[in-house]
């Protein structure tokens, strides 16, 4: 199974927040919810995960490199 994560949005029901974080790299319990998101999926048993982005892309790029 493969899945898309939508993470390219602005988040501008959260500004002034997601000016300097994009909003799937928000914590809820000290993990960003773009984690949260692909364990899930991994749980669900996707082998093959794809994460559109946009607004401040090199950070949430930078954080799944660095994973």
């Amino acid at each position: 199974m493969k899945a898309m994560i939508l993470a390219a949005g602005f988040g501008t029901r959260l500004r002034p927040f997601t000016e300097n974080i994009p909003k799937p790299l928000f914590t809820i319990s000290q993990n960003p919810l773009l984690d949260i998101t692909i364990r899930n999926l991994q749980k669900a048993g996707c082998e093959a995960i794809i994460v559109n982005t946009h607004h401040l892309h090199e950070t949430i790029e930078s954080y799944i490199l660095s994973q």
